[in-house]
Formats: C-alpha cells, structure tokens, sequence
C-alpha cells in the first residue's frame, strides 16, 4: 500500500523507494518520537512532519543511500521534535543528549567530526548508529543485520572504545571522561 504523501513524488521509481523507507523507518521513527514527545499525537505529528520534509527534499537526497537516508530521517525527527518542545517553551534534556556536542562546533569542527566518524569500520559505525542514534533494541539490530545479540553487544563495545579513541587523538574530548 503506498503512503498518500507518496503521491506528491513525480516519479515512480521515486515512489517506490519512499514507500519503502516509510515501511522501514515509521516504526523506529515513531518509537523515538514516542520517546521524545511521549506517547500519542504529537509523537505521531512529528513522525508525520519529518516524512513530509523527506518527501519536500526527495529529489536532493535522491542519491543517498539508505543508510545515509535512515540517518538523515533520525536527526530530522530529533530536530523536529526540538521544534515542537520550543514551540510549547519546555526547556527539555534532549539538547545535552550525549550524541550532539553540549557545545555547538564552528562547521568546520562539525564537518571534522563527521568525516571522522564516516572513517570508523562499517561494522562499528553501523551498530552505534542503529543502536544510539536510531535507539534499536539489541535483538533488533541483530535481526537486522545477520548477527547474534552477544555479536552485536561486542561490536557495541568495540565500537565504543574505538569512537573514544578516535575523538581523544583529534582532540574532541580534551582529557575529559566518556560514559
């Protein structure tokens, strides 16, 4: 069944893909939603809003992959819900999350710090993404990718220690301790 907002898409192929990031991504996206907003129509409001801006940005984010495309869809939904917390003027825990520096970086760190993270192996990089950015339980990442959860819990570990090395030796951590 094709989401109606889909039909705003001209083309089919475009369509298609759409239609099979929102099979994919609604359920995840709304758990997070729910996590941010809780529960009910405002978790469903912001679901809805960042599918609307994928589809308003379809053909400039056309040649990302999905995984790139997952991604984008996750901060949009965070930054959405941001919006509509500042809207109600809730001051709100989600700025100091642990996955955005507490101090906004000129774009040239920011960028930095993105390609830094682009360099991890696939195998690390793609465990930390689905389980603290996309908040995926243990069992659905390995599902999703082939693994055992002692797999998946190991690759979490590894991934950890990496992504902290990696940010102290660039100088993102300054001696200070990550949990």
């Amino acid at each position: 069944m094709l989401p109606c907002c889909a039909l705003q898409l001209d083309r089919d192929d475009d369509r298609a893909r759409f239609t099979r990031l929102y099979k994919s991504h609604q359920r995840p996206l709304h758990r997070l939603a729910a996590r941010l907003l809780g529960p009910g129509p405002r978790a469903e409001d912001a679901v809805h809003d960042t599918f609307i801006k994928l589809i308003q940005n379809f053909a400039s984010l056309r040649t990302r992959s999905d995984a790139q495309l997952e991604r984008w869809l996750m901060v949009v939904l965070r930054n959405t819900a941001l919006d509509m917390l500042r809207k109600e003027g809730r001051e709100t825990e989600l700025e100091s999350q642990p996955w955005e520096p507490a101090i906004p970086p000129d774009q040239g760190e920011f960028e930095s710090l993105v390609m830094l993270i682009r360099t991890m192996p696939e195998e690390y990089r793609r465990v930390l993404e689905l389980r603290f950015v996309a908040e995926w339980s243990l069992g659905d990442i390995a599902r999703e990718l082939g693994l055992t959860e002692g797999a998946v819990k190991s690759r979490l570990f590894r991934g950890r220690k990496l992504l902290i090395g990696m940010l102290r030796r660039e100088g993102y951590l300054d001696g200070r301790s990550c949990v």
